[in-house]
């Protein structure tokens, strides 16, 4: 499969691997479908590149890759998921930083730390703190996809289906092509989501698992209140059953890693309200919403019985999604210098966002209902109450109605 958009990112390596001095760059994230590309590339230019190397210490292995280096057979190396190595053997980073710091920083040569996992990886090479600080000569954070750019993955699939999937798979390469094979939504979600064994059964609990291995229960419980809906401190600790004086804890942690953000109201000054939390990731938000309740039920073989239930309800569910990819429109065409939602005691704007001379306002409906002209005059009723609120005036309004089913 073609590599999809990616040019900025492979841009960025390239420039840095013709730097001709030696770079030590870190490219993290959970879309690391460029790096596997770029690095079977590279190797694939490289016959005679040694299949085993073979090391009983990491000095003899950093010692023989010297001898490589020198020789000048090959100038590019890639440590893929970096992140686990210092965790199987802790003395490994600093054997590491030794040979960077002696040998490897004169030599003209490339290393590409890639890591899947973003909170591991920033402590390990990126936080002030950490052993490698000081040394990288650059990173790159390989984000998820848009919708515009996901959807690409998924040529035999409706418009109506592609929502459907990106809300699922999010912008992850890796997860899209999983249902990229299939035709029908229902089929990919029976085959590859909700079938006993397939790695999506799974990858939900172990991406939180690598940032939490030590309390892992707590953190499950405050997901699955969060992907269904809960989105206050007070809600989610409630429904989690995670003491009250602890939850701010957890949810900063969660945040950290980038699991959860917290989002504000829309505010043309600093808004002074508290933020509501929710699930960074719609696979994550998906697997909590789904797949961990379920998780019994799908290794006993009822997978089709599950997925016939999500379908008769996944309007709900798509819809945050919709407003997700109703934002990135915005974003496209109108280049806002800010963007979000609004919601005050008794009204929402789904989205609202402020260029130099417009504001702009968004209604999302995401339903089997056909839009009509009183959503508009709704959503100019509630812009105005947020315009009082704000007492702003701005020069232009544009008012976007975003359907699932149309207009009338």
């Amino acid at each position: 499969m073609e590599m999809i958009n990616r040019q900025k990112e492979k841009d960025f390596l390239l420039k840095k691997i013709n730097s001709n001095k030696s770079e030590l760059i870190v490219i993290y994230g959970r879309t690391l479908y460029l790096i596997d590309r770029f690095s079977k590339i590279i190797i694939s230019e490289l016959p005679d590149f040694p299949k085993n190397i073979h090391a009983t210490t990491w000095d003899d292995f950093f010692g023989l890759l010297k001898l490589l280096l020198i020789q000048k057979k090959y100038d590019v190396i890639i440590f893929d998921e970096f992140q686990y190595i210092p965790q199987q053997d802790p003395t490994f980073i600093s054997i590491f930083q030794r040979w960077w710091d002696t040998e490897f920083s004169r030599l003209g040569v490339n290393f590409i730390l890639c890591g899947s996992y973003s909170g591991m990886i920033e402590k390990i090479a990126l936080e002030h703190n950490s052993p490698l600080y000081g040394r990288r000569t650059g990173q790159y954070k390989i984000m998820p996809m848009d919708f515009f750019d996901a959807s690409k993955f998924l040529t035999g699939f409706s418009i109506e289906d592609k929502i459907y999937v990106y809300s699922i798979a999010d912008g992850i390469p890796l997860y899209l092509r999983e249902f990229s094979e299939f035709k029908n939504l229902e089929e990919a979600l029976v085959s590859k989501v909700f079938s006993p064994g397939e790695f999506l059964v799974e990858e939900g609990k172990f991406l939180t698992m690598e940032e939490f291995k030590k309390d892992p229960s707590n953190y499950f419980s405050i997901m699955k209140v969060i992907a269904d809906g809960k989105t206050t401190p007070v809600e989610i600790s409630n429904f989690s059953g995670v003491e009250s004086r602890k939850i701010a804890t957890y949810l900063s942690k969660l945040l950290d890693v980038e699991l959860i953000k917290k989002e504000l109201p829309f505010s043309i000054k600093k808004s002074k309200r508290k933020p509501l939390y929710y699930i960074k990731d719609e696979y994550i938000r998906f697997y909590f919403k789904y797949i961990f309740p379920n998780n019994d039920i799908i290794y006993r073989g009822h997978g089709e019985k599950l997925v016939k239930k999500i379908l008769s309800e996944i309007n709900i569910y798509t819809s945050f999604t919709f407003e997700k990819i109703a934002r990135q429109y915005i974003e496209k065409v109108e280049s806002p210098q800010k963007i979000g939602k609004w919601w005050n005691k008794d009204t929402e704007i789904d989205l609202v966002a402020l260029t130099d001379k417009k504001l702009i306002v968004g209604e999302c409906k995401w339903t089997n209902k056909k839009v009509d002209n009183r959503i508009l005059q709704k959503l100019q009723l509630k812009t105005q109450k947020m315009l009082d609120e704000f007492k702003f005036e701005p020069e232009e309004i544009i008012y976007y109605l975003f359907s699932k089913s149309g207009f009338v």
